[in-house]
């Protein structure tokens, strides 16, 4: 068993800390201006469903520089009842000839402000996909936050790792 193991740690003596090196804390912030909305539809359990684009730009704001002035276009489906529930889809980062795809997830919350006007935010997870150029073999993820700024505009900010 130990003879099986020595190969083993020998490997990861000698790979781990070129994986750790390689690994990009990341961060940004991304200002999205939603595309002409469609109108929902309605959701097997009988919930609304909205389907909807979104293109921005993205703003590095991590440790290591990445995807900074990048374009964004950003593909999500929400099921919500009084602003709030489930919503993911998928948002993708080009810039120049680098690409990186992401898959993303979380829930909206929506509250009543004291101007009797509602308040939408939301929070969740996202994970690399894929990539191209200096980021075709991408992974890594990490955790989002945002919030609409009006009905047509959200900003997000996320955090997290990734591997080029």
């Amino acid at each position: 068993m130990i003879r099986l193991l020595l190969p083993l740690a020998a490997l990861v003596s000698a790979f781990g800390p070129a994986i750790a090196r390689d690994r990009l804390d990341v961060a940004g912030t991304i200002a999205l201006t939603a595309d002409a909305a469609a109108a929902p539809v309605m959701g097997p359990d009988g919930r609304p469903l909205f389907i909807g684009t979104s293109h921005g730009t993205n703003q590095s704001a991590g440790k290591t520089e990445f995807m900074s002035g990048a374009e964004v276009a950003s593909a999500d489906t929400a099921s919500l009842v009084d602003g709030n529930g489930a919503h993911h889809g998928y948002i993708t980062m080009s810039k120049g000839g680098d690409r990186v795809v992401f898959k993303w997830s979380g829930q909206v919350t929506t509250v009543m402000g004291s101007d009797k006007k509602p308040s939408s935010t939301f929070k969740g997870i996202w994970t690399a996909l894929s990539g191209g150029g200096k980021y075709a073999k991408a992974s890594g993820g990490g955790s989002y936050t945002g919030r609409f700024t009006s009905s047509t505009a959200s900003v997000i900010e996320w955090t997290g790792s990734l591997n080029p």
